[in-house]
Parts: C-alpha cells; sequence; structure tokens
C-alpha cells in the first residue's frame, strides 16, 4: 500500500470504490485526483492495480466508457462538470487544505472489507466512516427495493469493517449505482415502486464525465457532514435518550398486559432521534413497530390492538399534531385503553413558535382536559423523573391514555441514573360485587321471566368462558352489538354457540334478536324479559329503543366497573368488575326447571334469517343482502370443515352493517362504529390488526369510508416486504362499491321521505384488476360481480395474500337492521298488524 507523501496531514478519508467494472474505478479515481490536483491534498490508491488516471485540467474531459482509458490524455471537459468540480475544489481549499483520499477498489464488498484490515491501526485523523461507491450491477447486485441483495451485502461490509471504522458507514455515506434500465423503466405496464433506501440510489449515469461528477458532490457533502459542517449543526445528544429508555422500560415491565406492547410512530424532525433510539430498543424486546398513513391511522391501530387484544401502545409524533388524531382520541379514552401519545411541542415562551401548540395564542392542554384525556407537560429535563412518575400514575388510573407533551430540551436529554423514575405502583385491585347489588340480579336468573337476553361488551377469556357457561346452564340468550360484533359469537373453538341470537344494536340488529324481544311488532311487557348489559355504558349505539322504551318498556339489569357509566333507566345496576359479578352469580346458580325448559324453548322458536327476499335474487349489481349471504355461506363452511376462524373489521356504512349482521363471527372483532362512529378508522386499522395477529382478518369498507381517509396499501406493503413484518395469515378487504352514503340515502328515503340528491353521492374512479408482487408479498385486486363461491374461497384462505376486491354493489333501504321501522317492511318473515297500522296513504 503506498504510503503518505506527507507526514503534515491533518485528515485521512477512506474512499471504497466497489464492482467488476474498471470504467467505474476509473470514473471514481478521476473525480478524486481532479479534487486533489493542485492543492495539498493528496489521492493515494490501493495495491489492486487500479491507479489514479491523470487530472482534468480545464479544457480537458474525462472520457467515456467506450474511449479513454486511464493512461489517455482526456478531451474537453464539459462545462457542468468544470463547474461543479471548481465549485467543490472552491469549499475544499478552505474546509480541507491539507488531507489524504485513499482510495480502495474492489470486486464485491466482502473483498473491501478485507483491504480495510491492512489499513489498521490507521493514522491520526483517519475518518471513522468511509464513503462507498457501489457498482451494483458490476457487482451482481440487485437495486429492487424488494430485493435483500443490496441491504445484505451493506449489512455484511459494516459488520466486517476494522473496529475503527465501526462508526458507520451512513446512509448518506454509501451511494449505490443499479442498472440504467431498471432504474429509468417506466410505462403503463410496469410497475414501479419508490422509497428512501438505506443508501443514495442512483441509476449508472452512461457518460463518465457524470459520474465522476457524482463522485467529486458526494466526497464533498462526505467532508462536509464528516469533517467541516459539524460547526453548522446543533449540539447532539450523546447517548440514548432518557425520555425513550424510560417510556421504553415502563411498559416493558408492565405485568398483566395481552399482546405485547406495540411502537406506533409518524416521524417529524424534533422526534426523530427519540423515534430512532425507540425503535432501536424495540427490537431489543420484541415489542411489534408499526406505521400508518397519518398519525390519526396510528391512533386506529393502537385503538384496534387495544380493544382486541389488550395490547398498550406508546405512539411518537412530532410538533403540532395534537389535533391529528380526529376522534379517536375520544375513543381511546372511551375504551379506557392504556399507553402514551407523545407529542412534542415547541420550548416555552417562543413567540408565535412554527408548529407550537403551547404558547400565547393557543395551549393544547385546555382542550386535552375539555377532552377528558390526562396529560403531562414535560418542558424541564432536571423535572423529567417527577413528570414521569405523574404520568405513570396517569397510566395506572386507566382514564385512557396518557398525553405526553415534550420540549425539545426534553427529546434531547440523554439517559442518566436520575433521569429514570422508580418503578410504577401496583395495579389496582378487582372491585369486588356488592351482595345486596346482586341478589335481585341472581333472583331473576334462577326465578325470574322466561326470557333472558344478555348483550355484552368487551370479555376477557375468563369472562367469556364464564359467560358461555352461565347461559349454557342458565338457558340465557346472548348477543353481541354494533360497537363490540363478536364479543360472544354464533362459533366458539369451532362449535356452534345455541344460546347466541346475533347483534343488537342502533343498526344491524338480527332478525333473531328482534323476534326474541317483540311479539306482534311490539316490544314484550318487561314481566316476560330482562335485558342484560355485560361491560356497558349502555351507549346509544347499543339498542335501537328510543329513551322512553329503555325507561319503561324494559327490565334493564347493567353490569360495569366505572360508577359513572352507570345509566339513570337501569332498574338493576351493579357497580363490579364482570369477573367478580360472573363468578359469584355461577356459584349461587339454581335456575328453576320449568323457567329453565320456557327459556330454551323461546330461544329455540327464534330462527336465523336474513328475513328478506332479495338475498336470493342475482340481480346486477348485487344487492348488499345478496351478497352476504353469498358470503356468509363460504364462511360458514370453511368454519365447519376446515377450522377456519377470522378477525371481522366493519367501518362506517351499509357494507359494514350488513357485514356484521349477516356474517357467521368466530371471535372479536373491530368496529368503526365503536364511540363517534368515525368514517375510515376501522380501515386505518387494518394493517395494525393484519401485521400483528395470529388470525385471517376480513375488512368491509365502503366507498365513502374508502375515499375519507389515506390508502393503507403503500404502509402494508412497506411494513410487510421492507420491515419483514407481513400478514400471519390471510389479508382480504372487501372494499363495497355503491357510489353513495347508503346509510344517509336510507335515512332520507326511509325516514325523511326525501328524494336523493347529491349530498349522498361518493365517485369512485375503479381501478382495472391486477396481480403485482412486492418482495414476498402478493397483492391483487378484484372486481366482484356476481360472488362466485369459488372465488371467494379461494380468496380467503390463501395465506401471506392481501387481497383487494372491489364489490360491485346497487343501493336499497331494505333489511339488514337499518331501523326499527326496518322490522315493519313488506319482505319480512312475518307481518304484524303494526305494519298496516302505520301505513298511511301517499299524498
Amino acid at each position: 500500500m503506498p504510503s503518505s507523501p506527507s507526514s503534515g496531514l491533518g485528515h485521512r478519508f477512506l474512499i471504497l470504490s466497489i464492482g467488476k467494472h474498471p470504467a467505474f474505478h476509473t470514473a471514481v479515481a478521476r473525480a478524486l485526483a481532479d479534487l486533489a490536483e493542485g492543492s495539498r491534498r493528496h489521492l493515494s490508491g490501493d495495491a489492486n492495480g487500479v491507479h489514479p488516471p491523470p487530472a482534468t485540467t480545464p479544457g480537458d474531459r474525462p472520457g467515456n466508457r467506450s474511449g479513454n482509458r486511464p493512461g489517455d490524455r482526456p478531451e474537453k471537459i464539459p462545462r457542468a462538470y468544470g463547474r461543479t468540480l471548481a465549485t467543490a475544489r472552491r469549499f475544499l481549499d478552505r474546509a480541507l487544505p491539507e488531507a489524504e483520499f485513499h482510495l480502495v477498489t474492489a470486486e464485491t464488498p466482502a473483498a473491501a472489507a478485507r483491504a480495510l484490515h491492512h489499513l489498521v491501526p490507521a493514522p491520526p485523523g483517519t475518518a471513522s466512516v468511509p464513503l462507498v461507491l457501489l457498482d451494483a450491477d458490476g457487482s451482481g447486485l440487485n437495486t429492487d427495493p424488494f430485493d435483500r441483495s443490496v441491504a445484505d451485502a451493506l449489512a455484511g461490509l459494516a459488520e466486517d469493517l476494522p473496529e475503527a471504522l465501526r462508526d458507520g458507514p451512513s446512509p448518506h455515506d454509501v451511494l449505490v449505482y443499479g442498472d440504467p434500465a431498471r432504474e429509468t423503466a417506466g410505462g403503463a405496464d410496469t410497475v414501479r415502486v419508490r422509497v428512501a433506501r438505506p443508501y443514495i440510489l442512483r441509476a449508472r449515469p452512461a457518460e463518465d464525465w457524470v459520474l465522476s461528477a457524482d463522485v467529486v458532490c458526494a466526497l464533498t457533502d462526505h467532508v462536509q457532514l464528516r469533517h467541516s459542517g459539524s460547526a453548522l449543526r446543533a449540539a447532539s445528544r450523546t447517548g440514548t435518550s432518557a425520555l425513550a429508555t424510560a417510556l421504553h422500560g415502563f411498559l416493558t415491565r408492565q405485568p398483566g398486559a395481552g399482546a405485547p406492547w406495540g411502537l406506533h410512530y409518524y416521524t417529524g424532525s424534533v422526534v426523530s432521534g427519540t423515534i430512532a433510539d425507540l425503535d432501536r430498543l424495540a427490537g431489543t424486546t420484541g415489542n411489534p413497530v408499526l406505521r400508518a398513513p397519518s398519525e390519526h391511522g396510528l391512533a386506529c391501530g393502537a385503538l384496534a390492538r387495544w380493544q382486541l387484544d389488550r395490547a398498550p401502545f406508546l405512539i411518537v409524533v412530532t410538533s403540532g399534531m395534537a389535533d391529528e388524531f380526529r376522534g379517536t382520541l375520544a375513543n381511546l379514552r372511551d375504551a379506557r385503553a392504556r399507553g402514551f401519545i407523545l407529542c412534542a411541542d415547541t420550548p416555552p415562551g417562543a413567540w408565535y413558535p412554527f408548529q407550537g401548540t403551547v404558547h400565547a395564542a393557543e395551549d393544547s392542554r385546555a382542550v386535552l382536559a375539555a377532552k377528558g384525556v390526562p396529560y403531562v407537560y414535560l418542558d424541564d429535563p432536571d423535572r423529567l423523573a417527577d413528570d414521569l412518575d405523574r404520568a405513570y400514575t396517569a397510566y395506572h388510573a386507566g382514564r385512557g391514555p396518557v398525553f405526553l407533551l415534550a420540549t425539545p430540551a426534553v427529546l434531547d436529554t440523554a439517559v442518566t441514573a436520575t433521569t429514570l423514575p422508580a418503578d410504577a405502583p401496583p395495579r389496582t385491585a378487582a372491585l369486588r360485587v356488592d351482595e345486596s347489588a346482586l341478589e335481585p340480579v341472581r333472583r331473576l336468573v334462577n326465578s325470574g321471566p322466561a326470557r333472558l337476553l344478555w348483550q355484552c361488551g368487551p370479555l376477557d377469556s375468563e369472562e367469556t368462558a364464564l359467560v358461555h357457561d352461565i347461559a349454557a346452564r342458565a338457558g340465557i340468550a346472548l348477543a353481541d352489538s354494533l360497537t363490540r360484533p363478536g364479543s360472544v359469537a354464533k362459533y366458539r373453538d369451532g362449535q356452534v354457540v345455541d344460546a347466541y341470537l346475533g347483534t343488537l344494536g342502533m343498526y344491524a340488529f338480527s332478525a333473531r334478536v328482534h323476534d326474541f324481544l317483540h311479539r306482534d311488532g311490539r316490544l314484550r311487557p318487561p314481566a316476560e324479559q330482562a335485558l342484560f348489559f355485560l361491560n356497558s355504558r349502555i351507549a346509544e349505539a347499543a339498542t335501537p329503543f328510543s329513551p322512553r322504551a329503555l325507561a319503561r318498556r324494559l327490565r334493564i339489569v347493567q353490569i360495569t366497573r366505572e360508577r359513572e357509566h352507570l345509566a339513570p333507566f337501569t332498574d338493576h345496576p351493579v357497580h363490579a368488575d364482570a369477573c367478580a359479578f360472573l363468578t359469584a352469580l355461577r356459584e349461587t346458580l339454581d335456575v328453576d326447571p320449568a323457567v329453565l325448559a320456557d327459556r330454551r324453548a323461546a330461544i329455540a322458536a327464534t330462527r336465523e334469517s336474513t328475513s328478506d327476499v332479495i338475498h336470493d335474487l342475482p340481480v346486477l349489481p348485487m344487492s348488499a343482502n345478496y351478497f352476504f349471504q353469498r358470503l356468509g355461506t363460504v364462511l360458514e363452511d370453511l368454519i365447519t370443515t376446515t377450522g377456519y376462524t377470522y378477525t371481522g373489521v366493519y367501518d362506517v356504512g351499509r357494507g359494514g352493517l350488513s357485514a356484521i349482521r349477516n356474517l357467521p363471527r368466530t371471535g372479536p372483532g373491530f368496529s368503526g362504529w365503536y364511540g363517534r362512529a368515525l368514517m375510515g378508522d376501522a380501515l386505518q386499522a387494518v394493517p395494525a390488526l393484519a401485521l400483528t395477529r395470529d388470525d385471517n382478518v376480513l375488512a368491509f369498507i365502503g366507498d365513502g369510508a374508502t375515499a375519507l381517509v389515506p390508502d393503507i396499501l403503500p404502509t402494508l406493503v412497506q411494513q410487510a416486504s421492507l420491515h419483514g413484518r407481513p400478514p400471519r395469515r390471510n389479508l382480504t378487504v372487501f372494499r363495497l362499491i355503491d357510489g353513495g352514503h347508503s346509510v344517509i340515502r336510507t335515512y332520507r328515503e326511509g325516514r325523511a321521505g326525501a328524494h336523493n340528491d347529491r349530498q349522498t353521492q361518493v365517485l369512485h374512479l375503479l381501478e382495472p384488476e391486477w396481480t403485482r408482487t412486492y418482495g414476498d408479498l402478493t397483492v391483487r385486486h378484484r372486481h366482484v360481480h356476481d360472488a362466485a363461491e369459488a372465488d371467494l374461497r379461494g380468496w380467503l384462505r390463501e395465506e401471506g395474500t392481501v387481497t383487494v376486491c372491489s364489490v360491485l354493489l346497487s343501493h336499497n333501504n331494505e333489511g339488514d337492521g337499518l331501523s326499527l321501522l326496518s322490522s315493519l317492511g313488506w319482505q319480512r318473515d312475518e307481518l304484524p298488524d303494526l305494519a298496516f297500522t302505520m301505513t298511511r296513504p301517499a299524498r
């Protein structure tokens, strides 16, 4: 290896030129020689037989591949190259008047790493990070973003570097030159993906002078970032973020959580360092890192995982994003979801700061307080331990996510022993059931009316087992809800649940539930039946009944641990944990045999039915009734013959209602109707569920909800194919398209007697069918015109595949529990006299 000609050189920079094409190395060497020419900078070569060519001088031009060799006299240089070179020299002559540029050439990254070991120990002043210039095509590597060859080669290079060079290389220190035909390809038949890589990607220039100019820019950037530019940058934190370390440690230590807590983030300059630390820390403990197309999408994914898997969360977003969570923040609060939302804010006292939300003109803390969301303002590193202790206490209070507003001073604080608070306080003790509240409920169950219907809210595994045991032994009918579909379901562990009647809700109530509670179109008297709400605050969405009916025409039992959730119309309130209530009730279960027989007969007398005729009519476009009848038949067969299970995801709209009402479920699903019924929330939650659940995921999304929120496919593909977290089973998204906001249209046509107008129109641009492969993930788009069973069966069973089905539907106002008035429609299985009493002559 040639030695440095001058012992006075203060800095040494290593440049790796990797590839098998001599012309590539020649262009690299020429650029380095040109930067050293006429200065006290020096270019040294390596021992691999490639030597720097003569420097380019004004009036010369580096040759093309078909022409000059390193020893040839160059031709006249293009003006662009001359200007690039002169500008770079102007900077280097002042910033780096003395330096050695040491060029190492090799055919492969592994060979380059071996060559570097001959340079160790490096002379004082050697940059700890080399500049890497890789001819991917010349090295036999593929630059497709879903091909791992370049990433694996660079990872191997970094791992094989000498200890003195282990600081890098960083993405901006690596330039990868790919096949020009691949990197510039386009056209109608070409699927191109653009995504930032962990390196700088270029198409290899056709002319060598362009490659040399690019190398000139790359090395000058490298010098400025690694050497002279340090004075231009703000002082950076040394060490891991104290806040990241504390929050990661706290969440990891919590006992009794369901699924592993998830890290959800959307980047921003202020929080980028904290996110990087959290991303690395989450990897050490195996916690899922989950992305979304927006901050709102992060909240949707966190809400869905909390509801289904009791998974805590840490959401990180940048300054000014406190309002980007939409009403989902209130839904997280109402769900009592445990987690933190870390939102950066500007330094206190800033004068109308950019993206700040705590300053003289506004205070987002007041908004959070008004929403009932607990928060802690983190503005002083010296108080961080105490402030985090307050945050942990708020977390354990179980009042929903804890909002953390952190200033740059706190975000930039490195971890020390004094910045971490003590371990968290113990969990809250279980709320036991009071005997005086239990006794009247026990009498109802053991000796009470012939009809008991329990609508179940969220249940854990122990509560689920107790509910099914009690229902079987006491003849109790079961129903889930519009907001918590699948809390109890038609199938459990592959077996039919005889006690399950369907869904009870403002919309989507099943025909069996309606028949069970009504006679001749009217509610049965309270002496004949009682309605239980377990783990529910009996929100308006939970039933189709008016306030008057709830207060006067129904006998209601409510079990909740939230005292403020006890409804004023509840006849028998039970303030207790569900598990404690169920355990106490089962211990004293002694149902009168005659009552038990009547109850089982009442359940058997109801029959499962769509209660309309159009579900049998194959008109085109299909009705929602017809499509879901066909899909339900396929699911029934898969469940009973193959043990198929799935997690349903139901967005706000007619399609989601029809899916909730008509499809057999095998367990809990996620409903966008929860809380504020925000269109698009269920769709945004799909990636978080599909990438973390050990189950098939079926999503039912209307065209209105699809149009309202960002496309989830890029996020899904990115995490599955680039971040190594593919769907564990099958993901099928049914995009239900009828060109309108169907629920509003039904309200206007059925309840208001108004004509359809353009306010309910949704224009959907239907893409052609396609199949695309992204790495190991196959994504396909299919049109569904007639719900062929063979197609549906195939799509639902193919694992590791994402299928987006555009289901073409026609609008109707018929059935599917769209309102209590629909129970009096002419297509119902039974037509009570009340239907004719309510009929009025048209004017």
